[in-house]
């Protein structure tokens, strides 16, 4: 689902992207010059962001982009060979480039692997440039290589070599997006795409190569703040909101409101019988079940084995029926192991895949009253109702 949401976002993208183009005419003629400088403004803003939460890949990508629109204010005084040459040698190491970093890890920006990455890429920049202007030869006639003689394809002022680079780059792309699921890879596809519509922009046209430069430049950076995002307020483990998320959620609370506070009956005991990545893969499955919790609940993990669940509005008769609910759906829902049981007393490990096991969970809820008059306090309510489930047998509720 997320990997539609985020296709259907960029395919928005992309069309205020084009459709942007339609108003430069509308803008002011004293500010076209800053429409000019736009892109310089937002990479600066990419390298600050990019630093300060260590995502050297925006970074890298990012001097990619501004590094095609420099190449933009030089196109005017090039000859049309020099323009040609150029263009298909930016969409060259636009698209390879672009297609390396999708297979990038994060390894830091100033690092001894950060700054060969980031030297290796003004190398590609730098080295057409001293060939434009050279007009080299053999430059010319390896750009201008056919190779494949009968498919006779043309694409704007592609030639094959730059059309294979650009077709191989977006297959790669894309199977790491695929692969990964990380939002930053389909982010840098769709700036590339863009990126390669800039160059087919004519030579004059400054004000809308800025504009598409820009666009390209912001989609990584809108990718970095929604990760971000996700990770100060989404637990990665369960997908919920975490404490963060929690603590805003409860500063906005009014006076009536229900909070309860559950986690999974023997955990402990699980987890050295199972071990912990089987004791993780029942909190994802709990995070699951709170997803679908009714009567209007926010869950939130509230740390460990520990859950939250806040019904602004509510009181204790109207949230009884949907926590006994959710009891009885986890309660009722057999989970299959799919790791091994921890070695115990110099005993070989059992395979325990396919091992089906029952998980219960106990549930205590509390809602402001006279001596509970704060969220803080209601929690600590709550966790007490939680301490009277179990000691009535676990597998209930309680307030």
């Amino acid at each position: 689902m997320s990997k539609i949401i985020n296709s259907i976002f960029h395919v928005v993208f992309l069309l205020i992207a084009f459709s942007s183009l339609n108003f430069i005419e509308l803008i002011p003629k004293r500010y076209l010059p800053i429409l000019e400088l736009l892109p310089f403004f937002l990479y600066i803003l990419s390298l600050i962001l990019g630093y300060r939460f260590n995502r050297s890949l925006v970074i890298y990508s990012s001097s990619i982009f501004i590094s095609c629109y420099l190449y933009f204010w030089f196109l005017p005084h090039w000859s049309t060979t020099q323009h040609f040459l150029a263009l298909n040698s930016l969409a060259i190491i636009a698209a390879v480039n672009i297609a390396l970093i999708s297979y990038y890890s994060e390894r830091g920006v100033f690092t001894y692997i950060g700054i060969i990455r980031l030297s290796l890429i003004a190398l590609f920049l730098l080295i057409p440039y001293w060939l434009v202007n050279d007009l080299s030869k053999n430059y010319l006639q390896m750009i201008n290589q056919v190779i494949f003689p009968a498919l006779e394809v043309k694409l704007v002022f592609f030639k094959q070599s730059a059309l294979l680079a650009i077709l191989l780059s977006m297959i790669i792309i894309s199977s790491s997006f695929m692969a990964r699921s990380n939002p930053f890879r389909s982010a840098i596809l769709v700036s590339l795409i863009l990126c390669l519509y800039a160059l087919t922009l004519p030579k004059n046209h400054l004000l809308s190569q800025a504009v598409i430069t820009s666009f390209a430049i912001l989609l990584p950076l809108i990718s970095l703040i929604s990760e971000s995002y996700r990770m100060a307020f989404i637990d990665e483990l369960t997908n919920l909101p975490g404490r963060r998320a929690l603590n805003e959620t409860l500063a906005k609370l009014s006076n009536q409101y229900v909070i309860a506070m559950l986690d999974v009956d023997h955990f402990k005991k699980f987890n050295d019988t199972y071990g912990h990545d089987a004791g993780d893969d029942v909190l994802q499955l709990l995070g699951g079940r709170l997803k679908n919790v009714t009567g209007g609940g926010q869950p939130f993990r509230y740390g460990g084995e520990e859950f939250t669940i806040v019904f602004p509005g509510s009181g204790l008769d109207d949230v009884e029926e949907h926590l006994e609910q959710l009891r009885e759906s986890v309660a009722n829902r057999k989970f299959s192991l799919r790791k091994q049981e921890r070695r115990k007393k110099g005993k070989s490990k059992k395979s325990a895949t396919g091992r089906q096991v029952n998980v219960t969970i106990s549930i205590g809820y509390a809602e402001p009253s006279s001596r509970n008059k704060t969220p803080t306090q209601v929690i600590k309510e709550a966790d007490k109702a939680l301490y009277k489930a179990k000691k009535k047998g676990r597998n209930c509720i309680s307030h």
